[in-house]
Formats: C-alpha cells, sequence, structure tokens
C-alpha cells in the first residue's frame, strides 16, 4: 500500500511528488497514461504572466504573485538536482491592446497594477520602440510589466520528471486509471494492468480529472480547451520581451532566435493536432505586431488541452477523506505549480489545508 497516489504527471502532479519525496517515510507512486509530462505541460508557452490577465485583488492574483517568486530559485535547484536548465529568464512582458474597445479595459488594469506596483508603467511609442529594438509596431496602448519572467516548459517538465526519479519516487506507472473507490482505510485505484492501494490519493489529471470522480458531482466542471502554438524563427529578429495581446495572441521569446506564438482557444475539444484556420490566425497576428515575423519559417507546430473551469477559478480542494482533486488551472499551470506543489504536500502531510488556499474549494454532493 501506498502513502499516496498522484494520478497526472503534469507540473502540477509532479511538482506535488517532488515536494513529497522529501518525506523520507512516505511511499509515493505517480499514475499517468501517456508518457509522463507530455500533455499541456510541456506544450505550454511558458510565460508566467503573474500579472498579466488580473484586474481585482484576489486570492488567486496573490497565489501568482508568490508562486512567480519561487521559480528563480526553483531553476537552480532543479539545475543542481537534474543538470537541466529550465531556460528562467526575467526580461518582463509587453501587454498591448489589440483594437480600440480594448483601450479602456487595458487602461483600468494598468490603475490595478500600477496602484500595487509602480515598476509597471504604460509605454509610449518612442518607449516602446527602445524597449524592444523597434521590432513591435506600436498600435494602441501598450503597458509593461517589468518584473515578469518565462522558463521552457518542456526543460520544465524534463527537470521535474527526472527530479522525482532522482529524489526515489517508489513507482512510476505509465498505465491508464480506470476507476477509483474508496474502501474502509484506502482507496482503491484499478488501472488498465493492476490495483494499486493508497492511503491518500490526489487527482491531478488536467482536463480529464472529472472523469474519475463522477460519484462526486463536483462543481465547477472541468472542461478541456484546446489551444494552438506555432513555433517561428527568425535570425535578424532581437526580442526579449514577450508579448501579450487582449485578443490572447501571445509571443514569447525562446533561445536561438526562436518566437513561441500562441494560442488559440476552442472550448470542450479535446483533438489532436493543429487546424488551418488556427495556424493562419497565429500567424497572421504574430505578424501584424512583429513585421519580421512575415519572412519567419514554422519549425514546429503543436496543440494541448488546458483544464477549464468557469471564471478560470482553479480547484484545490480535499473532496473525501484523503482524497484530493488539483486541476482547472488553465492558463496558469506553470506559473501556479511551485507553489501548489508546497501547499499541497504540506495539507496531505499536515492533514490542515493552508490558508492560502482556502477559496478554491470544489462544490460537491457524494453518491456512493
Amino acid at each position: 500500500m501506498y502513502d499516496v497516489v498522484i494520478i497526472g504527471s503534469g507540473v502540477i502532479g509532479m511538482s506535488i511528488a517532488r515536494t513529497l519525496s522529501d518525506k523520507d517515510s512516505l511511499s509515493i507512486a505517480v499514475i499517468d497514461r501517456d508518457v509522463p509530462g507530455l500533455h499541456a505541460s510541456y506544450k505550454a508557452g511558458g510565460m508566467l504572466g503573474a500579472q498579466n490577465e488580473f484586474v481585482q485583488d484576489t486570492a488567486l492574483y496573490q497565489l501568482a504573485l508568490r508562486s512567480r517568486d519561487y521559480f528563480k530559485s526553483l531553476s537552480q535547484d532543479l539545475y543542481k538536482e537534474t543538470n537541466i536548465n529550465i531556460d528562467y529568464q526575467e526580461h518582463g512582458l509587453i501587454k498591448m491592446a489589440a483594437s480600440e474597445d480594448d483601450i479602456e479595459c487595458l487602461k483600468a488594469q494598468y490603475h490595478f497594477l500600477n496602484q500595487r506596483d509602480r515598476s509597471v508603467t504604460t509605454l509610449s511609442e518612442n518607449s516602446l520602440k527602445d524597449l524592444c529594438n523597434d521590432s513591435i509596431d506600436f498600435n494602441h496602448h501598450a503597458i509593461y510589466i517589468p518584473n515578469d519572467g518565462q522558463i521552457n516548459a518542456s526543460k520544465y517538465t524534463k527537470a521535474l520528471l527526472k527530479s522525482i526519479n532522482n529524489k526515489g519516487i517508489d513507482r512510476l506507472y505509465h498505465t491508464e486509471v480506470k476507476s477509483l473507490k474508496r474502501l474502509k482505510d484506502c482507496y482503491k485505484v484499478q488501472t488498465s494492468h493492476s490495483i494499486l492501494l493508497a492511503k491518500k490519493v490526489v487527482v491531478a489529471g488536467g482536463a480529464w480529472s472529472n472523469d474519475l470522480l463522477e460519484n462526486y458531482q463536483i462543481e465547477p466542471k472541468v472542461t478541456g480547451v484546446k489551444g494552438e502554438v506555432l513555433l517561428l524563427e527568425h535570425e535578424h529578429l532581437n526580442l526579449k520581451q514577450t508579448l501579450f495581446m487582449t485578443n490572447g495572441c501571445y509571443i514569447v521569446p525562446k533561445r536561438g532566435n526562436r518566437f513561441l506564438v500562441g494560442a488559440t482557444s476552442y472550448v470542450d475539444d479535446y483533438s489532436v493536432g493543429t487546424s488551418t484556420e488556427g495556424e493562419q490566425w497565429l500567424f497572421n497576428k504574430a505578424a501584424a505586431y512583429i513585421p519580421l515575423l512575415n519572412s519567419s519559417n514554422i519549425i514546429h507546430k503543436w496543440s494541448g488541452i488546458r483544464p477549464y473551469t468557469d471564471h478560470e477559478w482553479p480547484i484545490m480542494d480535499e473532496i473525501d477523506n484523503g482524497l484530493f482533486l488539483v486541476t482547472g488551472h488553465y492558463r496558469n499551470g506553470i506559473l501556479l505549480s511551485p507553489i501548489i506543489g508546497k501547499l499541497m504536500a504540506e495539507w496531505i502531510v499536515n492533514d490542515q489545508p493552508p490558508s492560502l488556499i482556502k477559496d478554491f474549494k470544489a462544490k460537491r454532493s457524494v453518491h456512493l
């Protein structure tokens, strides 16, 4: 019998496992039906964006700010543990109004952010050109968030996977969980190949988390939102800042003069691969803001499924005695993974919910 079984090996599940693995007395298993870490986590843009989409001082906003502060030391720790550089960079984020209709909303967001962080500034056409080496075509209105950063999401997932293996979790199962049932003093986890018993279970299966918990009638519902991404290359484009538009298009500079462009959003779409329509939208939007990208090469394209709830409010809760649900982080999974790993591990070990995540409970009605 395991002390803890974690279902899902994205950055959330692996961050929890990594923190728990420091507890010598715990036996831990991680289960994933696919190659570990190769779903939404691996395919993400990697921007942190802790201030990017917030306009109110909520519990989620505070959690995002705290989690962003972990990344510099986390990148150093992961490199020591795994010899993998997750390419942590801190060059800031430029947010631009995609249309005149968005200007007032962006101004209101600037007012909210600037009151709490004076380093957040508005950008004139000249200051934008100076900041980004004249590479961006100034449109309507822009603000600069200098303390934002980014990582390489694929390297991050690989580093977390190698870290939990190095730290000695008891088992990493590559199999599908078919059912989850509460017994008298433990949980029975039925997989495609075997039955596992666990004192505590963490369901961190992203957009598929609710599939195992139908008897609990969890609200809000978690669904998948498909996002498509392009990776472009242009040897003469010198841009370091992440660019995010109010229409949802973003451009994240990567090493080697590569630029990750995302992301489309198709609600309740679990299909794999990119569409011609989605690729054209991404390329055209990116080139409209950065004209040099018109002559860039598309070197890779892919899609991922992000776990979404109404109002983009994640769930972190103990929905039954010893059964935890951690999902719904949508575009903030990478950003929130360090602090969620710490807080959920603390909850699992101490049997008490940390105050920082008390506002992320699910509504449920158990029918066993």
